[in-house]
């Protein structure tokens, strides 16, 4: 602990001399591609994507003036998929060559931090590749991403001369925050996947890992630290609260509403400073966004100013509640006019009278396209007779080509309709769509019966399309 503590101090100070902003330049050149565009994503407490194109010479560019290191992938969909990483401080003035597979060179200020965390990306992702949680205790497993860590920090250690003190320090809290994370929500992703009980693979000691935490609200402004405390460590409150009361085995059967609601609790009493007050908010602002009724949750914003005192974030609260309040179940859904594969206009006016399944997806998600694979099917194929249920599928993909492609691999039948633009297309806006796949089903009257339902492998969605089916 004392180790981890003083590693936290050296990062802190290695912070200072980032107080002022500096101008910042990465540039980007293709090796035998013509691409049109790069995805420059930076993770700076939020997620910000930025469409880079090409200058007239063919360079993609990022400049900008940064205060404090970044995270940042870098991506391209056309006409090759593929991506890396890159920590950014500022003052870099950062040259690439990539054909994004097998080469990528690094020049300039900050190449040398960018290939050391190159070759320390391929290496964790080799190791973190080979695990399989079907086919080892979950005490194996950890010992397993223990040595994953210690293998990432030794080769960090080899490297530390030729690196910066900032790249050394940050990557250590890093790696340190993010498997941390991994052990904290592994016994949880392993149990629902392996159909046991939460206590059938808990590994000894594993209620005592909130005692490797640093709290430290300077640490906040670096993502991966405050994505483990308002992720991570309010799910181990919940975990050991459970647990405490002898009910780790309820833990699958609460509902998103129960989870957040307790969290909520459980971070208002252990948590201080800065970081519950992100907590809270975090906390609230998910929950506000996937509730079914967000009426209920109004006296929870006037709670949270007694709690954290903070107007501003209130006033953010109260925007997402009146967002939320639209698409309450019995609302009338934000209207929209979209292309289907024909380029011909689609609305929801053009299904009245009709029960609508509408699924958000993207090529791109993973559970998506297993859903369409395997749960959509088998529900399309119990109302195959029945033209009063319409599946309607809204893609947030940015890439029309590979939208159609999924569409023709999958099979998936039903009406498709594109909304380009990911999360802050204007569909997924007005949806308030932060995550997919998500669904929404519309009644007969038009109106939103609920705007977060059940996955179409569920058979509780089979029963609520049915019984919506026979009222008249």
């Amino acid at each position: 602990m004392k180790k981890i503590t003083a590693i936290i101090c050296l990062f802190l100070c290695s912070l200072c001399i980032y107080a002022q902003g500096k101008k910042t330049r990465v540039r980007i050149a293709l090796d035998s591609l013509d691409g049109k565009s790069i995805f420059f994503t930076i993770e700076d407490g939020n997620r910000e994507t930025k469409i880079l194109k090409p200058d007239a010479n063919g360079i993609f560019e990022y400049a900008g003036m940064l205060e404090h290191p970044i995270d940042v992938s870098v991506a391209m969909d056309e006409p090759v998929k593929g991506g890396f990483n890159l920590y950014v401080e500022p003052g870099d003035d950062l040259s690439i060559k990539t054909n994004f597979k097998d080469v990528t060179t690094f020049t300039g200020k900050g190449s040398q931090n960018a290939k050391v965390l190159k070759e320390l990306t391929d290496l964790y992702l080799s190791s973190y590749s080979q695990l399989d949680a079907t086919k080892v205790s979950t005490s194996v497993l950890f010992e397993q991403l223990a040595q994953i860590n210690k293998d990432n920090l030794a080769f960090l250690e080899r490297n530390k001369s030729g690196v910066t003190q900032g790249f050394y320090d940050y990557q250590r809290v890093k790696f340190y925050y993010d498997v941390l994370g991994l052990e904290i929500i592994f016994p949880n992703i392993i149990a629902q996947g392996l159909g046991k009980k939460f206590s059938e693979v808990l590994p000894a000691g594993y209620m005592t890992k909130g005692e490797n935490v640093v709290f430290s609200d300077d640490l906040l402004k670096y993502p991966s630290y405050k994505r483990f405390m308002i992720g991570s460590y309010v799910a181990f409150l919940r975990y050991k609260h459970m647990y405490d009361l002898g009910k780790i085995d309820s833990i699958a059967a609460q509902t998103e509403e129960e989870k957040r609601q307790m969290e909520y609790q459980l971070a208002k009493t252990q948590l201080k400073g800065e970081i519950r007050e992100i907590a809270l908010f975090s906390i609230l602002n998910n929950l506000l966004k996937k509730a079914k009724d967000v009426r209920e949750y109004q006296p929870m914003i006037d709670q949270f100013i007694v709690d954290v005192g903070n107007k501003d974030k209130a006033k953010e609260l109260q925007a997402v509640y009146d967002q939320a309040l639209n698409l309450a179940s019995g609302k009338t859904p934000p209207p929209f006019e979209l292309d289907d594969l024909n380029g011909n206009k689609v609305s929801l006016k053009d299904f009245a009278g009709k029960v609508v399944y509408v699924d958000f997806w993207a090529s791109w998600c993973g559970p998506c396209r297993q859903q369409m694979q395997e749960g959509s099917p088998k529900l399309h194929a119990k109302f195959a007779d029945n033209k009063d249920l319409v599946f309607l599928y809204i893609s947030i993909d940015d890439n029309e080509e590979k939208w159609r492609k999924a569409i023709a691999e999958d099979k998936i039948e039903g009406i498709h309709l594109i909304s380009k633009g990911g999360t802050n297309s204007v569909v997924a806006k007005a949806f308030n769509i932060s995550g997919i796949p998500r669904y929404v089903i519309i009644g007969r009257d038009g109106k939103i019966l609920d705007n977060d339902a059940t996955r179409p492998s569920q058979d509780v969605t089979y029963e609520t399309l049915k019984t919506l089916l026979q009222q008249k």
